[in-house]
């Protein structure tokens, strides 16, 4: 029988974790529905991201996730990340979609598995690291489901049914997800930037980096924050329809849309 401890809400680092030239992602929700763009992740692994000692995903990798004894279901993404590791420091965070991952899969893939927030430290400068999503707080609807689901309860309880019953429960919950974006207004489904003032307040940051919200941009914000949202991704064939990166050029943030 499982221990009722082993649920991914009680697993992860919120840091600081030590970083030297990382480059950041989010947002990518790979699934064998959208092959092109798990390809095009692949190209990226093996490019763009092998140049850099750091590879952060900031939530949202997969489209999906019922549990790491699921992982299987994504081994050749899994493979390349390993291999990835094997060489580079790795780190993941969950997202609003794949926050059943644990300590289970990290470790299959040697990855570092992040708390949401959590800190970086690249030379001294603190970085705040988030998906983004425990920010959208004009959302409230959207934060009542989010604390439901990241409780322990409510994780021990989903971890102990059927592969297919948890299936079933995520493919509902997508189709439930989409329904709700599409009639709220833009302004409900983004970041409170006080709220994201005020936890790089709290953890002395003055760079937040994050993804969640599909509108990719370096700002900064009312309280004197750089903010740095990340961009989903999505490929058909060969070509980018969306998607890009962050990379850090004399301790600033800098977007590179993919090519």
């Amino acid at each position: 029988m499982l221990s009722p401890f082993t649920v991914p809400a009680l697993e992860g680092t919120a840091g600081p974790v030590t970083l030297n030239d990382p480059v950041f992602i989010s947002d990518l929700h790979l699934s064998h529905s959208e092959p092109d763009t798990i390809n095009a992740f692949l190209r990226f692994l093996e490019h763009e991201a092998a140049e850099h000692a750091e590879l952060l995903i900031l939530g949202d990798f997969f489209d999906y996730w019922i549990g790491d004894d699921a992982s299987y279901t994504m081994a050749a993404v899994a493979d390349a990340l390993r291999a990835y590791s094997a060489s580079h420091g790795l780190y993941i965070m969950h997202g609003n979609r794949d926050f059943m991952m644990g300590e289970r899969f990290a470790r299959e893939i040697g990855a570092t598995l992040l708390r949401d927030p959590a800190v970086g430290v690249l030379r001294g400068e603190r970085i705040l690291l988030s998906h983004g999503d425990l920010w959208c707080t004009f959302d409230a609807d959207y934060q009542k489901v989010r604390r439901r689901v990241r409780s322990v309860w409510w994780q021990w309880i989903m971890l102990r049914l059927p592969l297919k019953k948890r299936l079933q429960v995520a493919e509902d919950a997508r189709a439930r997800s989409r329904t709700r974006k599409s009639v709220k207004a833009a302004y409900i489904t983004d970041v409170d930037e006080r709220a994201l003032d005020e936890a790089a307040r709290n953890l002395e940051a003055a760079v937040v980096i994050h993804g969640h919200t599909h509108r990719p941009g370096i700002t900064t914000t009312a309280g004197g924050v750089t903010r740095a949202v990340l961009p989903d991704w999505h490929f058909e064939e060969a070509n980018c329809i969306r998607g890009g990166w962050i990379g850090i050029e004399a301790n600033r943030p800098v977007l590179h849309p993919m090519k």
